[in-house]
């Protein structure tokens, strides 16, 4: 949030203050979706400023160092670091996708990731039309009311990342996708769906008023898009659907102040609405099933 509050005062103010590095050096592990939602933040800083960052990896741990370098975050630096060998020994077994970057007219581009993951998952994942399709829907509903008219927003900033990870030894397989734009919570009081799914949220809310949690809740659970096509809004549904055949694996949807999870545990599944101590601007999904050891597809 530091780094997106700086990419946009530097266009409002003549005395603006520059982002001169970002210390990595005491960072330990990152999660798949920090690496993402990261790189995303640097991405928008080298697209919009002329003082380039040069990243220093000298101090870097490791782990976090060959994670990022599979992410292809150096590719993202005019000036990239200098040559480092990726050691994996302390990454044995794991794999990162090199991110996607998409715009937000752009939905062809998630075939991209079935291919990337095919590499290191296998040809298992071809028989998996959800990771298209419901793929697709979700970027398509989420990116739709990301960014209004009201935002502001060129179109250079009009993006979304994705990015897969996936765990040999676990046979966990990781998906996050991430934009920049208004997020979930501040999007449905701007569309004609959004009335309804606020009503809906009223009555999940039961006297705890509007919260972001809530809002993510409702407008998951009624599964309706600002489109209002029948065949739209099955995206993250589809997806639940898959969690819950493997029976293992959940779904979370972070956006402003909310984290909305559904946790799919044998026969088991809860669902929780999670209030952040910090915002997400924009919106962050991630999805993560255990795979059958078989790969027998349902």
């Amino acid at each position: 949030m530091a780094i997106r509050r700086l990419v946009r005062d530097q266009s409002l103010s003549a005395k603006r203050i520059r982002l001169k590095r970002v210390d990595m050096d005491q960072i330990q592990n990152i999660s798949t979706s920090a690496a993402l939602a990261l790189t995303a933040e640097l991405a928008r800083w080298e697209d919009s400023s002329t003082n380039k960052l040069t990243p220093n990896v000298e101090s870097w741990n490791e782990d976090v160092y060959s994670q990022f370098h599979e992410l292809g975050f150096f590719d993202l630096f005019e000036r990239p670091p200098g040559p480092r060998e990726a050691n994996g020994t302390a990454r044995a077994g794991r794999h990162l996708v090199r991110y996607i970057k998409g715009s937000f007219r752009d939905h062809r581009k998630p075939r991209i990731l079935q291919e990337r993951l095919r590499e290191i998952v296998g040809d298992e994942i071809d028989k998996w039309s959800f990771l298209h399709s419901g793929l697709v829907e979700a970027i398509i509903n989420v990116t739709h009311h990301a960014y209004p008219d009201s935002g502001k927003y060129i179109d250079r900033d009009k993006n979304w990342y994705l990015t897969g990870s996936y765990d040999k030894s676990t046979r966990q397989l990781k998906i996050v996708f991430y934009d920049q734009g208004i997020g979930i919570p501040k999007s449905l009081p701007a569309t004609k769906p959004g009335e309804k799914i606020l009503e809906f949220a009223s009555r999940l809310s039961l006297g705890e008023g509007l919260s972001d949690p809530t809002l993510l809740a409702a407008a998951f659970t009624m599964s309706r898009t600002s489109t209002q096509q029948s065949d739209r809004g099955k995206g993250l549904q589809d997806i639940v659907e898959f969690v819950r055949q493997r029976k293992q694996g959940y779904l979370a949807v972070v956006s402003g102040y909310g984290i909305f999870k559904i946790e799919v545990n044998g026969d088991s599944e809860k669902s929780a609405k999670l209030r952040a101590k910090e915002p997400m601007s924009g919106t962050l999904i991630v999805w993560s099933v255990t795979l059958e050891k078989t790969g027998h597809e349902k």
